[in-house]
């Protein structure tokens, strides 16, 4: 469970850096830049706390079933980027591009933490990973 909460605490320093960064594209690119990069930070962290909330359901579990619920989320994470892309783009009028880079930005750190928790999990009669 305590690398549960420093996974979390990872993600959520990397949404404020990322939400950092949108400020900075307000200031000095544009309010449509800044708008593409705000809900592509906000979309990658909604999906990193799904899957936070997902991991501590699976903990319990053994490794396989924890990968098998982040598995399991892909339809509703594909179905949340879809709303995200097409309402962004058409009711806020957001740049795609800026979007695109803080989504990818987002979940690239995110995963980076996934994997972290996924080699630093102990089981009773299993070795960790080095």
């Amino acid at each position: 469970m305590k690398n549960l909460k420093i996974a979390f605490l990872f993600i959520s320093l990397f949404a404020v850096i990322n939400l950092s960064i949108s400020g900075a594209c307000y200031l000095f690119i544009g309010m449509t830049e800044f708008k593409g990069y705000v809900v592509g930070t906000a979309l990658s962290y909604l999906l990193s706390l799904l899957w936070v909330l997902g991991a501590r359901k699976g903990m319990k579990s053994n490794t396989m079933v924890l990968l098998g619920i982040t598995l399991g989320g892909f339809p509703v994470r594909l179905a949340l980027l879809g709303l995200f892309a097409f309402g962004g783009l058409y009711i806020i009028k957001m740049s795609t591009m800026h979007f695109a880079i803080a989504f990818l930005v987002g979940t690239i750190l995110s995963l980076v933490v996934e994997i972290w928790f996924f080699n630093t999990m102990t089981m009773p009669g299993r070795k960790k990973l080095q």
